[in-house]
């Protein structure tokens, strides 16, 4: 059994592979299927899940999905860990936040559950949990 981090990092490395290059469900499917299994998805929810990503894109003509990269993206992605965006949003509220509003506050590329929100604010040097509230340290 995969730990959410694992899980997380698979399906985060699945939207990865979606950047400027098309790739069919079907393939997308057989590349990752310990991952979907695991989360006991079918093609169909793998499907809806790409479809309510955000950044990801269905080509009309060959149903392929695919993420256009831009450069705020690139710099987005690879400049802020899950900790960073807590506290952005933290300073953004103005207040301690709940874990639960934080997991629906987070950019649609990133994907995670509360106890991953949880550890990333316990590895962060400039957060800390109160109950079931984020706040800063």
């Amino acid at each position: 059994m995969l730990t959410d981090s694992e899980l997380r990092h698979a399906l985060q490395h699945t939207l990865e592979g979606l950047v400027g290059q098309p790739q069919p469900l079907d393939d997308i499917w057989s590349k990752q299927s310990h991952i979907w299994q695991e989360l006991g998805w079918q093609k169909s929810q793998l499907s809806l899940w790409l479809s309510c990503q955000k950044t990801v894109q269905k080509e009309p003509n060959t149903g392929a999905f695919l993420i256009q990269a831009t450069e705020k993206d690139k710099a987005d992605n690879s400049s802020q860990n899950l900790g960073d965006i807590l506290l952005d949003l933290v300073i953004e509220f103005n207040r301690p936040l709940p874990v639960k509003l934080a997991l629906s506050k987070l950019p649609s590329h990133i994907v995670a559950t509360e106890g991953m929100l949880k550890s990333a604010v316990q590895e962060h040097p400039k957060l800390t949990m109160m109950g079931p509230l984020i706040k800063i340290a």
